[in-house]
Formats: C-alpha cells, structure tokens, sequence
C-alpha cells in the first residue's frame, strides 16, 4: 500500500493548498514510480495531483504513465484526466474525443475515451469505443483488453478491421 505521509517528492515544486480544493493536498509535477531489482516496473506522472487520503485516491490532470512488459519494453499510456488508487494502485485515465492513447512497443497505437489499468492483472481495459492502428491494420469496435504480458489486445465487440 502506498502511505502518502510517507512519499518524498523530489525535483517537484512543493505547491500545497487546501483553499483551493477539498482534497488533502495538492501537487504539481507529480511522479510516481515502482521498480523491481533496479529496473521501472511502472511508473505515473501528472502536471497536478489532488490527493485524498481518506478516499485512497489521487485525481490527476495531464496524465502519463508506462508499465513494463516481460521483455523490459514499456507499454505507455496518456490521457487529459486520471484517478489513481493509492491502496490497489489501480488507474482510470480519461480524454476527450478518442484521446487517451496507449502505445504499445509493437507500434500498435490504441485510442479511447476512457482506460481502466489493472494493477493486479497487468492489463489495460476500456468499454467505450476503441480505435486501433498499427503496422498493416487499422481496427475499430467497442471494449478492449490489452495484456502487457504478451502485448496482445482483444476488441470485444462490433469489430471492424482494415488491412493494408
């Protein structure tokens, strides 16, 4: 579990304030980051955090984060909006108009409305409506699984593909 009285924020500015807001405290340039011997297992940053600790939240605007696959490459993700689970570490990114974005190291780039990352089972996942590009195809449907283990993603529904 993460104990935010505990974190250090280092080479951030230290911009706190409760008048502005009803959370617990507020940061700007926040990082967030997890490593496993040495290397980034996953990390998360934002232009600004609201945190609340009662709640186990972290509402987050300008969000960007990477998790690792099995191979080392990174899986990115981004979006205008975020809430972050400080006890299950669980993420929910959000965009307007298809823009919440993941990349994965293939070159397959995914675009959405909204993003569910799963901390517990590595996989990124969204209902809404889902494009995808990458090198030959172009899909499109509704739902979407992305396994960071294997980097492969599943459409759920109304599945429409384009090859070229």
């Amino acid at each position: 579990a993460i104990v935010f009285s505990e974190v250090r924020l280092r080479g951030v500015s230290p911009f706190v304030s409760t008048a502005v807001s009803d959370s617990d405290v507020i940061v700007g340039g926040f990082h967030l980051m997890t490593t496993i011997d040495g290397a980034t297992d996953w990390e998360l940053t934002a232009s600004r955090a609201r945190l609340y600790e009662a709640r186990h939240q972290a509402v987050l605007d300008d969000v960007r984060g990477a998790a690792a696959t099995h191979d080392g490459s990174m899986v990115e993700f981004e979006g205008a909006s975020g809430t972050f689970d400080t006890t299950s570490r669980d993420l929910w990114i959000e965009g307007p108009q298809g823009q919440t974005i993941v990349r994965l190291p293939s070159g397959y780039v995914v675009r959405t409305d909204q993003l569910h990352w799963n901390y517990q089972t590595r996989e990124v996942s969204s209902d809404r409506t889902v494009s995808i590009k990458g090198p030959g195809i172009a899909v499109t449907g509704t739902g979407l699984i992305v396994r960071l283990a294997s980097q492969e993603f599943s459409v759920l529904r109304d599945v429409r593909a384009e090859v070229f």
